[in-house]
């Protein structure tokens, strides 16, 4: 059985390795490529994405962040988006490979302004990705997005502002938007000023955790926060969700095709780094699936 999964991971491994770089360099190719409205593309996700951190950062704040930053944007910008159409003046959306295409980021710009703009839409947020977790219901930051404010945000000439950008989001010379693709030093933000970071199942696909925190924690003003979901599970390499930690360093190269796919890193690694960079936890959801692995089963690294 473990070697059917080898086999099949490191074929999937390989497929990905002419994948991605053809998403990166091919508009055409992501437009095929990409199935239309899934995910980081369907603006009701990337609004309950936001709305959900959006309500996080309320536990502690009592207005909008000024400056965002997503790690890991996706199929579109649409996450950032809709925090720039909630009041946030600059939103920087880092990246790896270019998922996105400029027409997708204007559908779904278009949508999202439709969203905050429809009341209905607006009174229960709901995200709920895996059948096997609570639905998580959040609802709408009124505290934060009140009607004045949201008045001021939906003002025609500034969405018209934000909207014109889109058409280069990786213009130096924009004002909201800041698409970065590849990011990979710190001196791409400037120390100091960003008030939240977000991302939503990416830092376990991070080559690097340590610089990853680093720069977080530069780029963070001291009284900016962080908010991250994180999947640890398998990405279906193995037949069970933590069945990964098994493997060592060459059955997992082999399994992914010689492409990582992920970190491998457990929830311990996510601790240390943030205790080292000095950030405190204040608010923790953790979900946990049936474990039926024995310790002696792990590999000498994940013992």
């Amino acid at each position: 059985m473990k070697i059917i999964y080898l086999l099949k991971g490191f074929i999937k491994g390989k497929i990905r390795a002419i994948y991605i770089p053809l998403l990166s360099n091919s508009s055409i190719a992501r437009r095929y490529l990409i199935k239309y409205n899934i995910l980081g593309s369907n603006s009701l996700y990337c609004y309950n994405v936001w709305m959900k951190n959006l309500k996080y950062w309320s536990k502690l704040n009592h207005e909008v962040p000024k400056v965002v930053v997503e790690i890991g944007s996706g199929n579109s910008l649409g996450v950032g988006l809709a925090a720039l159409i909630s009041g946030s003046e600059a939103f920087f959306a880092l990246e790896k490979t270019q998922f996105w295409n400029i027409e997708t980021n204007i559908r779904v710009f278009d949508e999202l302004v439709t969203f905050f703009n429809t009341e209905k839409k607006t009174k229960t947020i709901s995200l709920n990705e895996s059948t096997d977790l609570k639905e998580e219901k959040f609802d709408f930051p009124s505290n934060i997005l009140t009607k004045a404010h949201l008045a001021k945000c939906l003002k025609e000439e500034r969405l018209q502002a934000i909207r014109k950008e889109l058409s280069n989001p990786e213009s130096l010379n924009n004002k909201y938007i800041h698409s970065i693709i590849p990011w990979n030093n710190a001196e791409i933000i400037e120390e100091n000023t960003v008030d939240y970071i977000i991302s939503h199942t990416v830092l376990q696909r991070l080559d690097d955790l340590p610089f990853a925190y680093e720069t977080m924690s530069k780029w963070l003003k001291r009284s900016g926060s962080l908010s991250h979901k994180i999947d640890f599970k398998s990405m279906n390499r193995t037949k069970l969700w933590n069945e990964h930690w098994t493997l060592n360093k060459s059955e997992w190269n082999i399994i992914t095709g010689g492409e990582g796919l992920i970190n491998r890193e457990p929830l311990s690694t996510h601790l240390r780094l943030l205790e080292k960079h000095n950030f405190k936890i204040i608010y923790q959801i953790a979900n946990s699936d049936t474990n039926t692995l024995r310790v002696e089963e792990l590999s000498n690294e994940f013992k």
